[in-house]
């Protein structure tokens, strides 16, 4: 997939592309296809551009893999967490500007110019794309259920980006850090870490990714999970004040979910391609596809951690 490349914008880019989602799914097509997109982006400019491959994998699993692109340049972040894993290799690139881009997400026409916009300006010191899970209506659903903090996809500041298509002023991304826990992906509390530090994120409508599908349970369940998770991390969000109630707050903490994703449904399927007609249908369906939160939910009460 060849991105645009009419662009005057000037400062070294490093794409950022990561072996972290292949040791989940083990999808090795799917990871080539994503390092070969960022190659093709990066020959348009090879004096401005570099690509770099954040591998967590075993020395020489990969390496078949990484012999078609020799212009890739391999960091070792083996034993890292998701977000380490970022933050490691962040501190060893050489471009002015960072995009992520995880190994399982295909950047649609125009990503690379769409985030280098805002950030080579400085209109933005942080971009957060769009991210559509590949498929249909029911991908769409499952996209508004884990990006439906980017509705209304509009340019705009928002609450939190997506860690697998989001770039960076390097020197802003190192000088407020993400922090760690017991949470996967921690970008909801860097976006606010960012804000606080008068850093905010710009969504780029333009800037936009195809991620693969994830496994509908164990996806459902860590989400469930992580938004009890993250009330612990910050006190300020409202759902925080359900905490006090332990598993009795299990309801409340679906029941907010569900009415924003009726809020979210109604501002943005437009933009997840849903035709009119299936609207109610996705409305009686998002409240079904929550009940696997809802046990995550109820385990995040219950005081014991999430593994997956």
């Amino acid at each position: 997939m060849t991105q645009e490349t009419g662009t005057s914008l000037s400062g070294t880019v490093t794409i950022v592309v990561e072996s972290y989602t292949y040791s989940e799914d083990r999808d090795l097509a799917l990871l080539g296809r994503s390092l070969r997109t960022a190659c093709e982006m990066q020959r348009h400019d090879p004096e401005r551009r570099e690509v770099v491959f954040a591998d967590i994998c075993p020395p020489g699993e990969l390496s078949e893999l990484l012999r078609n692109y020799p212009e890739v340049r391999q960091i070792n972040v083996t034993g890292r967490s998701y977000d380490q894993m970022k933050l490691a290799t962040a501190r060893e690139v050489r471009g002015e500007y960072l995009l992520f881009l995880d190994g399982d997400c295909l950047p649609q026409p125009g990503w690379l110019e769409a985030h280098c916009a805002a950030l080579m300006t400085g209109e933005a010191v942080a971009t957060g794309g769009f991210t559509r899970y590949t498929g249909g209506h029911l991908a769409a659903i499952c996209t508004l259920l884990d990006f439906g903090f980017m509705f209304p996809v509009k340019r705009r500041t928002i609450g939190c980006y997506a860690s697998n298509n989001c770039g960076f002023l390097r020197a802003a991304y190192l000088e407020v850090p993400i922090e760690q826990s017991e949470m996967r992906s921690n970008a909801y509390a860097h976006t606010q870490a960012l804000l606080r530090a008068s850093k905010p994120v710009l969504l780029i409508p333009e800037a936009r990714v195809r991620h693969a599908c994830t496994p509908f349970f164990s996806e459902r369940f860590r989400q469930g999970f992580d938004l009890v998770a993250a009330c612990r991390m910050n006190p300020a969000l409202g759902e925080s004040a359900f905490l006090p109630l332990g598993v009795f707050a299990a309801p409340l903490f679906y029941g907010q979910a569900v009415l924003r994703d009726l809020k979210r449904l109604a501002a943005g399927y437009r933009d997840l391609d849903l035709p009119v007609w299936f609207v109610p249908v996705a409305a009686l369906l998002l409240p079904v596809f929550r009940l696997v939160d809802f046990c995550g939910i109820v385990k995040a009460l219950h005081g014991k951690g999430w593994h997956g």
